[in-house]
């Protein structure tokens, strides 16, 4: 069986043209387990395979395996099998980058004849998703300078994380797949009402500022209540960055009479990067 840092390996052998340097742009070649840039820019593979594009230090404070690993479990419970479900008709093309991958479910999950690549700037996160067998390049990296070449990419993936609409263009191909997941109004309103947080989410700013970047896009809405198993009460309490600002006080109280059911409300926005 080949070692994480050889699949890697092998897959950047063959795919090495869809990454360039995030300091001076220029492509790379792959020397062992070394990515070097034409002006000698150089980035090590990890022993598990992945590679530290970032220019900063990696989060390790915010989104950590504390809630990634309850997180992975609802998703592996099903609690967004409605969302990957629809997300998986609508993938194109020969290439699949994840923003924002997270611990790598979602990504896994999804079905994709081509290479997949996934970023994000959650140590923890990456770490994670290497736990996953599937024909993957994963990077720590940086929404606003993506280490991926000009037109590389046939289909983003930006599922609940940032946006940064710019680059995403930039590496997408022409006619390439723009695929961004947003909360609808009622998006885990069970957690927001024991949390004592506002009862509905409102998207209307994201929309309106995709809107403004695509205006041909196609809008799907996903709406329903996900039954959580009582093993994974408290994890359904502890999946969300919602949870930062809650005490400890609170959190046991509710731990005591946890929510049974998570609305998935969710808005799907799909267009296609057709170039002027």
């Amino acid at each position: 069986m080949l070692k994480k840092i050889e699949k890697s390996r092998l897959l950047l052998d063959k795919y090495v043209t869809k990454l360039r340097c995030p300091i001076c742009h220029s492509s790379f070649s792959l020397d062992n387990n070394a990515l070097i840039c034409k002006n000698h820019h150089t980035y090590n593979l990890s022993k598990k395979g992945t590679v530290n594009f970032l220019s900063t230090p990696a989060d390790t404070e915010h989104y950590t395996r504390k809630m990634f690993e309850p997180r992975r479990r609802l998703i592996q419970g099903g609690m967004y099998r409605g969302l990957t479900s629809l997300i998986q008709r609508f993938l194109l093309g020969n290439s699949l980058l994840d923003v924002g991958t997270g611990e790598g479910s979602f990504l896994n999950q999804l079905v994709f004849d081509g290479p997949k690549f996934g970023f994000d700037i959650a140590k923890d996160g990456i770490e994670m998703a290497t736990e996953f067998d599937m024909n993957c390049f994963l990077s720590l990296a940086d929404l606003t300078n993506l280490p991926y070449a000009d037109e590389s990419t046939s289909t983003i993936l930006n599922i609940l994380t940032p946006s940064n609409y710019s680059e995403f263009k930039r590496v997408l191909q022409t006619d390439g797949r723009l695929i961004k997941v947003i909360p609808g109004k009622f998006y885990l309103q069970e957690l927001r009402e024991a949390y004592g947080l506002a009862y509905y989410h409102n998207n209307s700013a994201v929309l309106s500022r995709f809107a403004k970047e695509f205006p041909n896009f196609l809008q799907k809405e996903i709406y329903y209540e996900f039954k959580i198993p009582e093993k994974l009460s408290e994890d359904f309490l502890d999946m969300s960055p919602l949870e930062w600002s809650v005490s400890g006080d609170l959190k046991e109280r509710i731990k005591k009479n946890p929510p049974h059911t998570a609305t998935i409300h969710l808005q799907v926005l799909i267009t296609n990067n057709t170039k002027k």
